[in-house]
């Protein structure tokens, strides 16, 4: 049953971007990844459009919420490091590295997509962490 936020003070709004399924379309370009060996060049880079426009939106979603331009700048430097270049980067070595190890086509691309699921929670705290350590006491601090 769904909470209603109205109702509950401790009750967190649903962030469309971050807490549905939604976000998945972040990690299009992993996808892109990991069949890179053997699809055409345009469906890779298509994966890395639909990456790049889901990010794009929740830039635009965190600036279009408050009117704060920082918000909208932190959701794009997150999200651009978060779910399209720290997973592209990893997803692409996984593939890479499976493709020298083995003679058989679909094993990189299966090591890649089976990376995916454990690598999402420990780059997205690794970004947290870097952003709190970096930009972010410059972008949101309020003082």
């Amino acid at each position: 049953m769904a909470v209603d936020a109205s109702r509950d003070p401790v009750a967190k709004e649903v962030d469309i971007y971050r807490d549905t399924p939604v976000r998945f379309l972040g990690y299009a370009n992993e996808i892109g990844e990991s069949f890179k060996p053997m699809v055409p060049r345009a469906f890779y880079f298509g994966s890395y459009a639909v990456a790049c426009t889901y990010v794009a939106a929740d830039a635009k979603h965190k600036f279009d919420a408050d009117g704060d331009v920082r918000h909208g700048v932190d959701a794009l430097v997150w999200q651009a490091l978060a779910s399209v270049a720290v997973p592209g980067v990893v997803v692409n070595r996984v593939v890479t590295l499976a493709g020298r190890a083995t003679a058989r086509p679909f094993v990189p691309t299966l090591c890649g997509l089976g990376c995916i699921p454990f690598i999402i929670k420990p780059i997205d705290a690794l970004v947290d962490a870097a952003m709190d350590a970096t930009i972010r006491p410059f972008l949101l601090d309020d003082g």
